[in-house]
Parts: C-alpha cells; structure tokens; sequence
C-alpha cells in the first residue's frame, strides 16, 4: 500500500504568502465604523431628559444613585449605528439592598431615544467622551 498516500507539503515562503493574503482578504471584509450625521438625527438637546428616562426604565433603584456624573453629547458609532454617545457615571443599589460601587456606561442617543448601550464604558476614558460634570439632580433623596 506504499505510495497510495499523499501528501501536499507547502514550502514555509509559500505558507508566509498564503497567510498575508488571507489577512489582507480579512481587512478587506471588516466593516468601517463611521459617523453619519443623517443617520443619527438631531443634535439632543434634551440629552439629561433622554438618560434620565432610560434609566427610571432600566435601573433597578434609579432612585439610589449616589455620585452621578455625565457627560455631553459627542458623535459616535455603536456597531453600525450612528447616533450620538453619553457617558455617565453613577453608584446604584443593587437587588441585595447594596451598592456597587461607581460604574460607567455608555449610551448611544438616536433620534431623540437611547438605542444602545454598553456596561463598562471603557470608551467613556478618553476624550472626548470623559467631559463628565456633576448631575445632582440624578442622586436619590
């Protein structure tokens, strides 16, 4: 049975060449992630009134935030959504009665309504998204 088995062996300049191909192929397949202005609808003004009722909404204590800070409205790009991005950072109870310490997040403002969000907020440490100020009137009497 000696010589039915083959074997294709790929010489290592020839594995090198494969393998940026491929990349470039890859690179050339990844999405551009683009703000567009006609796509995120107005500039909101009304951006604390939008946060705010996000939160009353999805928050389970919004009335326990301590520490609450947010930031402007800047132009950004959740997936392939464009809208308008809102840092805020705040301290809330959790369902065990405790608080969790301070945690950012991420809003993405579209057209009058938040339409994304991200826990973390990683990009809420850079600017120019870490303009934050502080909002009192978020902190829970």
């Amino acid at each position: 049975m000696e010589g039915h088995e083959k074997f294709y062996v790929i010489e290592g300049g020839m594995m090198k060449k494969l393998i940026v191909v491929a990349c470039l192929l890859l690179t050339g397949c990844a999405p551009i992630f683009t703000f567009h202005p006609e796509q995120a609808g107005p500039y909101p003004d009304n951006y604390k009134e939008i946060i705010r009722a996000h939160i009353e909404r999805t928050f389970f204590d919004p009335y326990s935030l301590r520490s609450v800070r947010i930031s402007t409205p800047h132009e950004g790009v959740f997936a392939t959504t464009s809208g308008y991005r809102v840092c805020l950072e705040a301290n809330a109870k959790n369902r065990m009665g405790g608080y969790i310490g301070l945690r950012r997040l991420t809003y993405l403002i579209n057209s009058g309504q938040v339409v994304s969000s991200m826990d973390g907020g990683y990009i809420c440490d850079n600017p120019p998204y870490n303009d934050y100020a502080p909002w009192p009137e978020m902190e829970g009497k």
